[in-house]
């Protein structure tokens, strides 16, 4: 009996430790930030993304959220297919990692880090950067397994990683599944990157019509992600 009650005690230990969490929702629900992703996630024009950002970085947002904001603009443009601006934004995302105070917690500045790894890696395609930013994912992960945002860029980790160095869409789709059971607190953002990733991994691992429907309801929150359309297509002609 005592040894029945302390496996259970494990088991609740277990469960309770994963319920995920939102470190970053105040930024999530900034609403500021949200206009700026509204444009650059929807494909406004390179003016309407400069006017949110500019308008957003007014507010005077942290170090950190600032970092978050350049993120999504190295993205933006690089999917626009202007490096140059892309790298404006880079440097500015690096210049605010670099000012971060140190009295951001352990989980901010990590993820400010990966963030600027990935947006390095978006740019230049290096494979050195690539390595970083798996790296730094999968110990963040190792650490924080319960937050949304960590877990998710784990998951795009497994989906992209090559299967010879570790990547696995089965575990990704697994991780997902596991999210899936718990997105009470998740924001708009994440809920987005989440599908997106469901869609992604579906489709390399060939369940075309499930793929789909991840990738309708993504298209639901914001329309402009130059890398969906690629799957699709392969989704279309599996389904065919």
């Amino acid at each position: 009996m005592r040894r029945l009650i302390l496996i259970l005690a494990m088991l609740c230990a277990t469960l309770g430790a994963f319920a995920y969490t939102d470190s970053f929702t105040s930024l999530t629900h900034d609403p500021a930030f949200l206009a700026l992703l509204d444009v650059v996630k929807n494909g406004g024009t390179e003016a309407e993304a400069q006017v949110a950002y500019e308008a957003y970085i007014a507010t005077e947002p942290s170090m950190l959220d600032a970092s978050r904001a350049n993120y999504h603009m190295v993205r933006y443009y690089m999917d626009k297919g202007d490096e140059t601006k892309a790298r404006e934004h880079l440097a500015l995302q690096e210049e605010y990692f670099i000012q971060m105070p140190p009295t951001v917690s352990d989980l901010e500045k990590r993820v400010t880090e990966a963030d600027l790894t990935s947006s390095e890696y978006y740019i230049t395609g290096s494979m050195g950067t690539g390595m970083d930013n798996s790296k730094l994912t999968k110990e963040l992960y190792k650490d924080y397994p319960e937050e949304y945002y960590v877990a998710i860029q784990e998951a795009f980790r497994l989906i992209y990683t090559p299967h010879i160095a570790g990547g696995s869409s089965k575990r990704a789709i697994k991780l997902l599944d596991e999210i899936a059971t718990d997105l009470d607190g998740i924001s708009t953002p994440d809920y987005y990157s989440f599908l997106t990733a469901q869609g992604i991994g579906h489709s390399k691992d060939k369940k075309w019509a499930e793929s789909e429907t991840y990738f309708d309801q993504a298209a639901q929150i914001y329309t402009f992600d130059p890398a969906i359309p690629e799957f699709r297509e392969k989704n279309r002609k599996g389904l065919d």
